[in-house]
């Protein structure tokens, strides 16, 4: 639909990356996906609200008839960020293979579209396979080290102490990040992947990866090589960097070459007493001791000693000897030193602290020196409080403070992120988002300098539907983490074809109502585990052809829901799910019984006890601007009963609600149906609540059935602007709630007219028979609208060419009535335009004062006799508005 406003042509042409100037040709403006280097904050949100998860897209390379339908379902669709189209879990034997058909799938796509970005994904993992992929000299040489002729390293880059091996299967375990083989193995995968022409990595569970990472220093020096190669490497110069953490800023010690162990810096305490007045420390923060388990290395040329200050807790007897120290010319082999203990400090409290020194000078060479903590009675027993290392010509001083810049750097361009579907009691398979369910991510994602140069209270996310494995065992029954016993993917791909779809744009709507940096990023193909549909073990959302015969076809409803969306229009919810609801109680259910007694209606809302629950419908999110402007509520009650009305609330904000009464229209039969109409509501309202009324007689009387809700942009009730006809949902019902017949004057009908009208989709067809009492006419109230700013009241109207006449009357809040008479001889449509100074009294009201413009009540337009002859004709409106000059 069209909403009436110039502006939104020019706000859709610059959307569409053109400008009209002068009545020249149009010039292409910069696409709002072009970047060279650093994007912008919106450029990133662009790139999010238009991304499509295609897993594995890399092997469709091997079919040509694949690779094709997949290229045009990103065309097709209109996707700019493809997540996870290249990937290795743990079958690492097939990497060569895998480099080389996502090097063509890459050039392919972007041959087609040069703006997508594709994500490749660096995994939780590692396996035995990796023993087969040699180690380039390139790698070695990043980091500083000599290159050598070896593969890499399984055991290398497994954790020391044993945990999560063999974690993913056997051979097959979680990585730590603090192994130098990790990192050399993960730079490796990360370079290989921008080189093909890949501009986003997906880099897993990386608190997995990094448990014994302090303040995740290696992942940070990881990830800042990465982008360092992408920034003079990759197409655009830019390589985008997520994972499933929220938590991580890149704000380590900046002293620290590497480390390993969990840590935390320790709030002051009693420093003169415990800490020789050192006010800033650090203790090792996890309950796990073990060899070499917690350490930090300072790296600084040609060391020649070092000094080590540590507070000791005394209460299971002295403990002076807290730390290991080494040495190691290139930060790979390790030779320990001797070392002198010193006690500084002795008071009556149970900390002294102690000085560490070498007892010789450091071998020649010392490059790298690590301070490793000792297995002691407890894990905090031991505080690091300063640490200095000495070279010629150079020193390393580190005080210990815990880093806390101005504005903390994000480690991440944006998260990705599980979506944490909530099952819904008592609607069997059906799932709504909610904010603080389980560990989801809505409205949490921390805030920073993101890593593309701007600062964001809130990081950027993409929601996905994750794969875990298919199904629990348990389908049917929720569990957290299971919505109906299938991990996310497994539950959407078991649903039907209209639920996926209206739920798909259930959740669209949900990120951009409730956290304007979160992002639905659609799916279109993963594996659904242990849990097949139709015989595939893939979700695949590509429309079904000869090549797919056998999909689920979600591709058009994905196209849909990012094309541009009417600006005004209905939403009917037929309750056969409730992707329409925006929030309700827990203690509804679906009632299908009987509809034969219901009008045919065999999907209702009822309530499991007779208390006063409630249902939530807001405006759908096609601009920041849209609002509710009215509804259409179906009811049944039982005839045998006396009526209990719904009660209804709206609300700008979901927070304060304010009482609101609509009309009614009751049908008698079986059931009693009663449908509330509410019409031109209040300016600005975004919410409706329905709610039971608990005077009635039963839970299971009365029931909700068809509702309707109609919205427009704000601009419609706005700015001057009475009606442009756009805001009623194309419902002839709405319409006449809206505009009240007098009921004491000749008929007069009105209802909506897609022909005739001044722009738009509707104008208002005026059909009227006077004769009886010689006019007939309708009231729209106003509810003290203040046109005391305006100086006209402007219209579009299409007189029928007879010689009665029009009565324009304003009714104000203190009941004086205003006329303005116009003649229908010309039946020419146009704009007329009425001074309010050209408004009089009638000569049957006896009014005093000027005209008070302040809080009109009512605009009436009343069909006369006129001149002409009594008898029946037709008259439409159309852009009503006050007008100031």
């Amino acid at each position: 639909m069209r909403k009436k406003s110039i502006g939104l042509a020019v706000s859709l042409s610059l959307m569409a990356g053109l400008w009209q100037t002068g009545g020249e040709a149009a010039a292409t403006a910069p696409s709002p996906y072009a970047f060279d280097g650093k994007m912008s904050q919106d450029t990133l949100n662009r790139y999010l609200s238009r991304s499509a998860q295609i897993m594995d897209m890399f092997w469709f390379d091997t079919d040509a008839g694949k690779k094709q339908e997949w290229l045009r379902f990103v065309e097709n669709t209109g996707t700019k960020l493809i997540g996870r189209a290249a990937m290795i879990w743990t079958n690492f034997q097939d990497d060569e293979t895998m480099f080389y058909h996502s090097g063509r799938m890459a050039d392919a796509v972007h041959a087609q579209d040069p703006e997508v970005i594709l994500q490749a994904a660096i995994f939780e993992t590692t396996a035995q396979s990796v023993n087969q992929i040699p180690v380039p000299a390139w790698v070695f040489e990043e980091f500083g080290l000599q290159p050598e002729t070896r593969n890499f390293s399984y055991e290398g880059m497994l954790y020391k102490d044993g945990r999560y091996s063999n974690y993913w299967g056997a051979g097959q375990s979680v990585p730590d990040i603090t192994s130098l083989e990790t990192q050399m193995f993960f730079f490796y995968r990360a370079k290989r992947f921008i080189d093909l022409g890949y501009e986003a990595i997906h880099l897993g569970q990386v608190r997995l990866v990094g448990e014994a990472d302090p303040f995740y220093l290696n992942w940070n020096r990881l990830l800042n090589r990465i982008r360092a190669y992408g920034e003079v490497h990759a197409r655009r110069h830019n390589v985008l960097l997520d994972a499933h953490v929220n938590e991580v800023y890149d704000n380590a010690n900046p002293l620290w070459y590497t480390a390993k162990g969990q840590f935390r810096y320790e709030a002051p305490g009693n420093t003169g007493n415990y800490y020789n007045g050192d006010a800033s420390r650090l203790n090792r923060a996890d309950g796990a001791q073990s060899a070499d388990g917690h350490y930090i290395v300072y790296k600084l040329a040609n060391a020649t000693g070092f000094e080590v200050i540590s507070a000791n807790w005394a209460g299971a007897g002295d403990q002076p000897d807290g730390f290991d120290l080494y040495t190691s010319p290139d930060g790979r082999s390790w030779t320990p030193v001797g070392k002198t203990i010193q006690e500084i400090q002795r008071t009556e409290y149970t900390w002294p602290n102690y000085k560490t020194t070498n007892a010789s000078p450091l071998p020649a060479g010392t490059n790298y020196v690590k301070v490793s903590w000792k297995t002691m009675p407890n894990i905090w027993t031991v505080q690091l409080l300063d640490v200095k290392i000495n070279a010629t010509g150079a020193a390393l001083h580190d005080t210990l403070e815990q880093p806390n810049p101005a504005v903390k750097k994000l480690a991440f361009d944006f998260v990705g992120y599980p979506a944490r579907m909530k099952g819904v009691p008592n609607f069997p398979q059906e799932t709504k988002l909610e904010v603080n369910y389980m560990d989801s991510l809505y409205q949490k994602t921390i805030g920073g300098l993101n890593p593309q140069g701007w600062v964001t209270p809130h990081s950027p996310y993409l929601i996905e539907l994750d794969n875990y494995g298919g199904s629990n065992g348990s389908p049917g029954i929720d569990s957290p983490y299971w919505p109906w016993g299938y991990d996310e993917i497994a539950w959407f791909a078991h649903q039907n074809d209209d639920y996926r779809r209206s739920w798909l744009k259930y959740a669209y709507d949900w990120f951009r109502t409730n956290d304007s940096y979160g992002h639905l990023q659609m799916p279109a193909y993963r594996t659904l585990g242990n849990a097949p549909v139709n015989g595939s073990n893939v979700y695949n959302a590509i429309t079904a052809s000869p090549i797919y015969p056998n999909t689920l076809g979600d591709e058009e409803a994905i196209k849909v829901i990012w094309s541009s969306a009417a600006q005004s229009g209905a939403v009917e919810d037929d309750l056969r799910d409730l992707t329409k609801i925006y929030r309700l109680s827990t203690n509804l259910a679906k009632d299908g019984s009987n509809p034969g007694s219901y009008g045919g209606d065999g999907a209702r809302l009822t309530r499991m006890s007779n208390t006063s629950e409630y249902v939530v419908y807001k405006a759908p999110n096609v601009t920041d601007r849209t609002r509710l402007t009215g509804f259409a509520v179906d009811t049944w009650f039982s005839s045998a009963t006396s009526v209990a009305d719904f009660k209804f609330y709206v609300s700008s904000d979901d927070v304060n609600y304010t009482l609101y009464t609509p009309k009614k229209i009751t049908v008698n039969g079986g059931m009693t149906k009663i449908t509330y109409i509410g019409s031109r509501l209040p300016v600005g309202t975004r919410y409706v609540k329905v709610e039971f009324n608990s005077a009635s007689s039963s839970a299971a009387n009365p029931q909700i059935g068809k509702v309707t809700t109609f919205y427009a942009d704000s601009g419609s009730y706005s700015d001057g602007k009475i009606d442009d006809f756009e805001g009623y949902g194309g419902s002839d019902p709405a319409l006449n709630a809206a505009y009240e017949v007098n009921p004491n004057a000749d008929p007069v009908t009105v209802s909506l007219d897609p022909a005739n009208k001044n722009d738009g989709d509707y104008g208002m067809k005026y059909e009227y028979n006077v004769g009886v009492l010689t006019y007939g006419g309708v009231a729209l109230n106003l509810g003290g609208a203040d046109w005391s700013g305006y100086d006209a009241l402007r219209f579009w109207l299409k007189p029928d060419g007879s010689n009665r006449n029009l009565t324009i009357q304003m009714i104000t809040d203190d009941g004086d009535y205003w006329d303005k008479v116009l003649d229908l001889s010309d039946p020419m449509a146009r704009m007329i335009e009425i001074p309010f100074s050209a408004f009089a009294r009638p000569s049957w009201h006896n009014g005093t004062g000027p005209m008070n413009l302040s809080a009109v009540a009512n605009l009436t337009l009343y069909a006369g006799v006129g001149a002409g002859s009594p008898g029946a004709g037709t008259l439409y409106f159309d852009s009503i508005e006050a007008i100031s000059y």
